[in-house]
C-alpha cells in the first residue's frame, strides 16, 4: 500500500461509491436478491437443494457470494461485500422470525411433508407435483431398505428432501410393487 488512497479504494471499490445513495442500492438489490433466491429455491422443490430448506440454501449462496466478490474484484469495495452479508443476515433472521409467527407463511415457503406412498400405493397426485419422480422415489425407499411398497403403510416426502417411513408390521405386510431396479 502506497498511500491513504490505496486504501480508500480497498474500502470502497473503485468506482464513486462513496455517496448514501449508492448503499441504499446495495441494500435495495440484496433484498431483491434474496426474495428472487428463495422463490427460485422453493420452486425447485423439496429434494432438490439437499437436506436444507430454501433459506439456509439462499444464506448460503448470498453469503458465499458477497464474501467473494470483494475478495477479487477490485472495483468492488470491502465495506460493500459487508453490507450485503449484514443485510442478508438481518433479512434472513427477519423471515425466521415472521415465519415462527406465522404458519401458514411457513407452510408456504418452507414446504410441508408430502404424502408419496399410503397402503403400500404409490401417490399418483404427489409424482405429478414435480417434487418427486417415481425413480427418485423408488430410490430413497431402497436406501430406506425397503424392496417393496407392500412394506410401507405410509411414506412423506419431507421438505429436506428425506422420506419419513411408516412400516406394516408382521402380517400386514403385501406384496405390491418392486422398488427393486
Amino acid at each position: 500500500m502506497e498511500n491513504w488512497s490505496d486504501l480508500f479504494r480497498i474500502f470502497f471499490g473503485e468506482a464513486d461509491t462513496a455517496n448514501f445513495p449508492f448503499y441504499l442500492e446495495v441494500v435495495l438489490r440484496t433484498v431483491v436478491m434474496y426474495l428472487y433466491t428463495i422463490f427460485l429455491a422453493r420452486m425447485v422443490g423439496q429434494g432438490g437443494i439437499g437436506q436444507i430448506g430454501p433459506f439456509e440454501f439462499v444464506l448460503v449462496i448470498a453469503v458465499g457470494s458477497a464474501a467473494g466478490d470483494p475478495m477479487f474484484y477490485p472495483e468492488i469495495g470491502l465495506l460493500q461485500g459487508i453490507l450485503v452479508i449484514t443485510v442478508v443476515i438481518l433479512l434472513h433472521r427477519g423471515t425466521g422470525y415472521v415465519l415462527e409467527r406465522h404458519r401458514r407463511l411457513e407452510n408456504a415457503v418452507e414446504g410441508v411433508p408430502l404424502l408419496v406412498l399410503e397402503k403400500g400405493k404409490v401417490c399418483e397426485r404427489a409424482l405429478g407435483s414435480g417434487s418427486v419422480t417415481q425413480r427418485e422415489l423408488f430410490s430413497l425407499l431402497r436406501i430406506a431398505g425397503v424392496r417393496d411398497t407392500g412394506e410401507v403403510e405410509r411414506a412423506y416426502l419431507e421438505p429436506s428432501g428425506q422420506l419419513s417411513l411408516f412400516r406394516y408390521t408382521g402380517r400386514q405386510i403385501r406384496q405390491c410393487q418392486s422398488t427393486l431396479p
